[in-house]
C-alpha cells in the first residue's frame, strides 16, 4: 500500500514536472517568437524612415542647387501669381500735355495746319488752323481757327474763331476778327465778333469790341468801347424770381 502511494506520488510529481517543463518551454518559445516579431516590427519603420530621410535630403539638395544655378545664370523667375494682371490706368488730358514748345520764328511762313500736344509760340505767319493742348502764345499772324488750352495774344493779327478750355487774353495792339469762346477772358485789344465766356470777363480801358458779350460776370473799365449787347446769361441770379416777371406780364395783360 505504501509503495503504491509513494509511486503514485512520485508518478504524479514526475508528470507535473514534465508538464511544467512543457508549459515553460511553450512560454519561452512564444516569448522568443514575440521578441522576434517585435524586433522585425521595430526594424522595418527605422529602415523606411532612413530611406525617406535620404530622399528628402536629396530633393532639398536638388532644389537648392537649382536655385543657385538660376541665380548665377540670372534666370531666376519671380513668384508672380498667375491671376495677377497689371493694368495701366488711362492718362488724363492734363497728363497727356507735353512740356515741349514749338516755335514759329519771325519771318517764317507756314502754309497748312499746325497740331501739337505741347505749347506753340508763333512769331511768324500761319495760314491754316492751329491746335495745341498746351498754351498758345501769338505775336505774329494766324489766318484760321485757333484751339488751345490757353491763348495769349499780344501785338497779333488773328483772323478766325478762338476757342480755349481756359483763359483767353487779347493784349494791346492785337486785332482779332472772329468769335471767342473760353472759361475766362481779359480783353485789352480790338475784337470783332461775339464773346461767349462761362466765367468772368474783364474789359480794359483800351478795348474795342464790336459784338455781343455773354458771360457770368463782367468788369468794364472806364474808356472801353463796346458796340453790342452785354448779358450775364451764366450768372446764378434768378431774374424772374427777383422781379416776378411772369406775374407782371399777366397783370399787364389783364389791365
Amino acid at each position: 500500500m505504501q509503495r503504491r502511494i509513494m509511486m503514485g506520488l512520485f508518478g504524479t510529481k514526475t508528470n507535473s514536472s514534465d508538464d511544467s517543463k512543457d508549459i515553460f518551454g511553450r512560454l519561452g518559445k512564444e516569448e522568443k517568437e514575440g521578441m522576434m516579431v517585435n524586433t522585425l516590427d521595430a526594424a522595418e519603420p527605422a529602415k523606411f524612415s532612413g530611406q525617406t530621410g535620404k530622399e528628402n535630403m536629396t530633393s532639398s539638395n536638388g532644389a537648392i542647387t537649382d536655385k543657385l544655378e538660376a541665380e548665377l545664370n540670372g534666370t531666376e523667375k519671380e513668384n508672380v501669381p498667375a491671376d495677377t494682371v497689371v493694368k495701366e490706368e488711362p492718362k488724363t488730358e492734363l497728363e497727356q500735355i507735353s512740356d515741349e514748345t514749338a516755335v514759329i520764328t519771325s519771318g517764317l511762313v507756314v502754309s497748312g495746319n499746325l497740331d501739337s500736344i505741347g505749347s506753340i509760340d508763333i512769331f511768324g505767319v500761319v495760314d491754316g488752323d492751329v491746335s495745341c493742348k498746351g498754351k498758345l502764345t501769338v505775336s505774329g499772324t494766324i489766318n484760321g481757327t485757333t484751339i488751345a488750352n490757353e491763348v495769349f495774344a499780344n501785338n497779333a493779327q488773328i483772323t478766325g474763331d478762338i476757342q480755349a478750355r481756359g483763359t483767353v487774353k487779347i493784349g494791346q495792339g492785337t486785332v482779332a476778327v472772329g468769335n471767342i469762346t473760353a472759361t475766362s477772358a481779359v480783353i485789352a485789344g480790338a475784337v470783332k465778333g461775339n464773346v461767349d465766356v462761362n466765367g468772368p470777363v474783364i474789359i480794359d480801358s483800351s478795348a474795342v469790341i464790336a459784338g455781343d458779350i455773354k458771360s457770368k460776370s463782367v468788369q468794364i473799365n472806364n474808356g472801353a468801347t463796346i458796340d453790342g449787347r452785354c448779358s450775364q446769361a451764366y450768372s446764378d441770379v434768378d431774374m424772374d424770381a427777383i422781379f416776378n416777371i411772369p406775374g407782371g406780364k399777366a397783370e399787364s395783360k389783364a389791365d
